[in-house]
């Protein structure tokens, strides 16, 4: 096997290394290059192999050309192990652009770890490589790089689908949820008509449930004059955490349309983490 071409401009970590080759768990399989026999991913595990004085380690193969070995390490190499630094970023990025000009800004940016609007930045830099009209996004699909043409496109995905999602409307376009909407916006200023979504929202019916976060705040307001909670410092902690909570659960849907693409699902996971936490904080105030 040969050293790996790396996204670490500064080569592996001897720290990490050593911290490897100090845990006893068996380390997972290396990704090796089946053409040039390199290390794609797992030149950490490789180099703590070697200080524990083995001989062997396991390792599977990936077959494709040299650009798509480094494009899966850079993808491999942001998604476990020691993280890629912001610089080892955008030096993959701009390889990547280099050898994947219509690869689209979003689909780099998840492969990379970086924000949209900063591998935009970087494609702008760099001198024009590949004459093309469309380029292809996560899903495969190939879409103009006009922006006014994904606005187009957007328009008419509007027009034959009135009741559609921000979400799905940039998908559709491959513009972002803002933009989508804009145009949302746009459409019904030329028309003179009230938001389709509104009409989307069923009629409450007299016996429906009502509104939680009205009881949710009487109960904050509680907790927050309770001299027994709003004199100590776990007390004002516990207000204001459930203060905060409240106020992500009125706005959630505007978060929800924040969150970048490549980062919804980490911050999935990080959600439903952070759920289980709560879940076993309330179990435990119910058993006191």
């Amino acid at each position: 096997m040969l050293p790996a071409d790396s996204p670490r401009l500064n080569g592996e970590s001897t720290e990490h290394v050593r911290l490897i080759a100090e845990l006893d768990d068996e380390l997972q399989p290396i990704i090796v290059h089946q053409q040039s026999l390199r290390v794609i991913d797992g030149m950490h595990r490789l180099r703590a192999r070697a200080e524990r004085g083995d001989t062997t380690i396991q390792a599977r193969y990936f077959t494709g050309s040299d650009s798509k070995a480094f494009l899966f390490a850079v993808q491999c190499n942001t998604q476990h192990g020691l993280p890629l630094t912001r610089e080892d970023r955008r030096a993959a990025a701009e390889r990547i652009i280099k050898s994947f000009p219509t690869m689209s800004d979003r689909a780099l940016a998840k492969f990379t770890g970086l924000a949209q609007q900063t591998v935009a930045r970087i494609r702008h830099r760099l001198p024009p490589t590949e004459s093309s009209e469309a380029r292809i996004g996560v899903d495969g699909r190939a879409r103009p790089v006009n922006p006014r043409e994904n606005r187009r496109i957007a328009e008419e995905f509007l027009q034959e689908n009135p009741y559609a999602s921000l979400r799905e409307i940039a998908r559709a376009a491959n513009i972002s949820p803002s933009t989508a909407q804009d145009v949302r916006r746009r459409a019904m200023l030329q028309r003179g008509s009230p938001d389709p979504q509104a009409r989307r929202q069923p009629t409450p019916s007299p016996m429906a449930r009502p509104d939680p976060a009205p009881e949710q705040l009487r109960h904050l307001e509680v907790l927050a004059r309770d001299p027994s909670v709003r004199h100590t410092d776990t007390g004002r902690m516990l207000v204001q955490w459930l203060r905060l909570t409240a106020a992500v659960s009125k706005n959630h849907t505007v978060i929800v349309d924040s969150i970048p693409e490549h980062c919804s699902a980490i911050t999935a996971s990080a959600m439903r983490v952070c759920m289980a936490h709560l879940e076993e904080f309330a179990k435990k105030l119910e058993q006191r």
